[in-house]
């Protein structure tokens, strides 16, 4: 009696953690180039400079879900993902992301702002880390890569390479954060 009721307890173990594990996708199976932290890492203060060539420091966090992407023209794979970057922030709308596209590259504005335009990338603007300062000190190893924030800031997942973040999977699991 004692060995069916173990095996009844096991067996009902597992089924909760199988039922548990289809309920929420877990991204990183789906998508394997994003890295998730058990535990959000601090960042160094963003330091980024606008068109004009003002250096700007993001703190605003209020709420919503940051993704900071970084990208240069000559990158194939960012090309692509941009209009899919734009299309995230459509669906859920700017109260729920914010995306800080910068350019990691020391170019004009309006060469990557005709790099966007051409790409019709519209919900967001890019900025720069002309000195690669800030790429550095987040140790970036190429672009595209991006950091995906909480609320407060903290990098809770990494991206290396481009993204489809137009995906469903991929949006449904921007809205659980």
């Amino acid at each position: 009696m004692l060995r069916k009721n173990i095996i009844l307890l096991l067996f009902s173990l597992f089924l909760i953690n199988t039922n548990i594990s289809y309920s929420q996708p877990n991204i990183s199976k789906t998508f394997t180039n994003i890295i998730l932290y058990d535990q959000p890492r601090k960042i160094p203060s963003i330091q980024i400079k606008d068109q004009k060539g003002k250096t700007i420091i993001f703190s605003d966090f209020s709420s919503k879900i940051t993704l900071i992407n970084f990208w240069a023209t000559w990158c194939a794979p960012c090309k692509e993902e941009m209009p899919k970057l734009d299309k995230l922030v459509s669906i859920l709308g700017k109260k729920q992301v914010t995306v800080l596209a910068v350019n990691i590259e020391s170019i004009s504005y309006s060469k990557a702002k005709n790099f966007l335009d051409k790409l019709k990338v519209k919900n967001f603007d890019t900025f720069f880390d002309p000195k690669l300062k800030l790429t550095r000190e987040l140790t970036l190893k190429g672009v595209p890569t991006t950091l995906v924030l909480n609320q407060r800031g903290n990098e809770i997942a990494r991206i290396l390479g481009d993204m489809d973040f137009d995906d469903e999977k991929f949006i449904e699991w921007i809205k659980r954060l």
